[in-house]
């Protein structure tokens, strides 16, 4: 196999480094036989475009497809290039992959189409990852342990099924449906390996961040939550406003939303809240981000049946703008892939332009509609993911939220390059002095230890212990909470009754294994000699004199 452009971040990082990864195997069921039955010309056609369902797929969700095998496809997920939700991914990507070869036989008039049925093994872990082969032939590939259970896990999977190993599953648990298999005892493997059955994802599946059955109230947020809570006030009063909360990962918008909206809606008129949430494969997915806004809008979910969608779409546009609401719903039903009548194809602008341009004009007015019956809080969250079609609709937006009740809340990472940032941009230029800014910095010592005891309530917890903690989290909420994860998986902080109590189990503190993806993530997109200083200066420690990474970076380069 040839090596892509992709494997050249690879090369550039060294000959083979070792990562955390997700694996994803994927192969035809029972393809022998279907073969033995079918002309050669035939099989190999079905398989082609089989194989091209497949790969786009895997593409889609940010896979790297590593290498194609007769019947079936390996795929990593993390390497090359890794994403904070790679197991997430890999899940999406393996139910999918079912999904499309399922319908394969719909669309193809091959006999035999209908028993083709695809089997799915996943599983995350540590790996070593690099071009192996000579200068005439080599691949990027990935060796370890990691691989060969990916591999048992797709020989144990049901035809037309996903099966995940509990290393998965841990990722992706809030997630999914799933059946506990219980321990399979897989060829070549000494101890047996717990494994899931992913049977669908939750309804309304959305990646939350936080500990199960603990919480604590928000901590170091109050200031920004009253400003929220000033500027919808002057929402009520019939005058938009625009916000902008930036931060970087972890700390808290997404909680800051949620506490918004909950003391929004205790509010004996509570306004409509529109959310639309941006996807980190997403951005290669036009209009993804003003899709999800179009259904908060009109009260329905992703995976909401198509009829339902059309009855609320109708619904919606002709109680609130009677008068142009054919016309609208051709275009945001357009929009929404629903199936239109003639009359409304023939709406349908034939003219890729002017389509563009209907689209922002419909999705301006189903706004404008919402915004006639009483205030709206509609909310951009993860702008960092959002798609470049999406961002351009919004732009059209934002001019004409000044003059109606709504309180347009921007909500990103502070990533300049990101084609979302666009937005933020734009909100500044249209909105100057009147835009509200804020920014999400760290928290403090005294609110990390807060946030501490508010999770744990836990008297017994030695101070070494603490402190550890709050040395790896360095202010950050999210990383609070996932190092107590860590050491609650571990023994280290145990539920007693109706209490936390501290165990002598902790000898110390690395990084979680679920802040992996989000730091190497980070890490991947920075330049490669920028790559090549973080890791001479990992080697050094945590701290350092610079004279002694300038020397070593030195010898390196002489």
């Amino acid at each position: 196999m040839s090596i892509s452009a992709a494997d050249d971040r690879a090369r550039g990082a060294g000959v083979s480094e070792r990562r955390p990864i997700t694996v994803l195997f994927a192969d035809i069921a029972g393809s022998t036989s279907i073969a033995e039955r079918l002309d050669p010309e035939d099989w190999t056609t079905l398989v082609g475009e089989a194989f091209q369902r497949m790969n786009r797929t895997i593409e889609r969700y940010g896979g790297k497809i590593a290498r194609l095998m007769g019947d079936g496809v390996l795929a990593f997920f993390g390497a090359p290039t890794a994403h904070e939700d790679d197991p997430e991914r890999a899940v999406r990507c393996g139910l999918d992959l079912v999904r499309a070869i399922d319908e394969l036989d719909a669309s193809s008039h091959i006999s035999g189409a209908d028993k083709l049925r695809v089997r799915v093994g996943i599983n995350t872990g540590p790996v070593v990852v690099g071009i192996v082969g000579t200068e005439t032939a080599s691949e990027y590939t990935a060796m370890g342990d990691t691989v060969n259970v990916a591999a048992r896990m797709q020989a144990s999977a049901r035809p037309g099924s996903v099966l995940i190993t509990a290393a998965t599953y841990r990722f992706v648990s809030g997630l999914v449906e799933a059946v506990d298999v219980g321990q399979l005892e897989l060829k070549g493997k000494s101890a047996a390996v717990r494994a899931y059955e992913i049977t669908s994802l939750k309804e309304g599946a959305v990646h939350t961040r936080g500990l199960a059955g603990v919480s604590s109230p928000m901590v170091g947020r109050d200031s920004q939550l009253r400003q929220l809570g000033q500027l919808f006030q002057i929402v009520k009063a019939g005058q938009g406003r625009v916000a902008c909360i930036l931060g970087e990962p972890g700390m808290g918008k997404s909680r800051l939303l949620a506490e918004l909206r909950a003391s929004l809606d205790g509010q004996d008129d509570p306004p409509r809240w529109v959310e639309g949430r941006c996807l980190s494969y997403g951005e290669t997915m036009p209009y993804h981000l003003l899709l999800d806004l179009v259904r908060s809008l009109i009260g329905v979910i992703e995976t909401t049946d198509e009829p339902q969608v059309a009855h609320a779409l109708e619904s919606f546009l002709q109680s609130n703008a009677a008068d142009d609401w054919r016309e609208n719903y051709a275009y945001l039903g357009h929009l929404l892939s629903l199936k239109l009548s003639p009359d409304a194809r023939a709406r349908i602008s034939n003219l890729e332009v002017e389509t563009v341009k209907r689209y922002n004009a419909a999705a301006i007015q189903i706004v404008r509609a919402a915004a006639s019956s009483g205030p709206v809080a509609m909310v951009c969250d993860d702008l960092h993911w959002a798609d470049p079609a999406s961002t351009d609709s919004l732009l059209t937006l934002l001019p004409t939220v000044a003059g109606l009740p709504i309180l347009f809340i921007l909500s990103s990472r502070q990533e300049r390059t990101a084609v979302g940032w666009r937005l933020i941009a734009g909100a500044r230029e249209i909105y100057g002095d009147a835009l509200t800014e804020m920014r999400l910095d760290p928290l403090s010592i005294d609110d990390s230890r807060t946030l501490i005891s508010n999770l744990l309530t836990i008297e017994s917890l030695p101070d070494e212990t603490r402190d550890l903690i709050l040395a790896r989290a360095e202010g950050n909420p999210f990383f609070v909470e996932e190092v107590i994860r860590m050491l609650i998986d571990r023994g280290a902080i145990a539920h007693e009754g109706d209490r936390w109590i501290a165990t002598d189990k902790v000898a110390g503190i690395e990084i979680p294994d679920t802040l992996h993806g989000l730091l190497l993530a980070r890490i991947d997109r920075l330049p490669a000699e920028s790559r090549r200083t973080l890791r001479v200066a990992s080697v050094i420690g945590r701290q350092f004199g610079v004279t002694i990474l300038e020397r070593l970076l030195g010898s390196k380069t002489q």
